[in-house]
């Protein structure tokens, strides 16, 4: 009987795992870009209703390939006193009147250029304060 059970687990994992994937390429080399918006920076945008109002702020970058984009990976963070977020970064707010709300961060980019987003849930006309952001490109 043990050696039926030996066989049997033997056999089930001999054919339980396919090979189908391609080895981990090597990621040795990295950009690194700094980002500071002011408040002034940002802009406000909505739909073409005048809904869903967001703010956002653009950076043309250089040195950016097709290649970096297909194969390599991007982390975006925001940078505080001493400490940084990876983005998207969303916070749960509430002031001395009792008003809630959510603030999310986030990024996106091309090859040419990062832009940064901030979206207040409630959609109110409050610009955000000055920003940093980091985003590193990695290949």
């Amino acid at each position: 009987m043990r050696t039926y059970l030996i066989l049997l687990i033997s056999a089930l994992t001999l054919i339980s795992c396919d090979i189908n994937y391609t080895e981990p390429e090597e990621l040795n080399t990295k950009q690194v870009f700094r980002f500071e918006v002011k408040k002034a920076d940002w802009t406000p945008y909505t739909d073409e209703s005048g809904l869903n109002l967001y703010y956002r702020c653009n950076f043309d970058i250089k040195g950016i390939t097709q290649y970096i984009v297909e194969n390599g990976a991007v982390l975006g963070y925001i940078e505080f006193d001493g400490y940084q977020q990876a983005l998207p970064y969303t916070r749960h707010m509430e002031n001395a009147d009792g008003a809630r709300w959510s603030r999310t961060i986030d990024f996106d980019f091309s090859r040419t250029d990062v832009q940064f987003y901030v979206t207040n849930n409630d959609f109110v006309n409050d610009p955000p304060e000055t920003m940093y952001f980091r985003v590193v490109f990695v290949w």
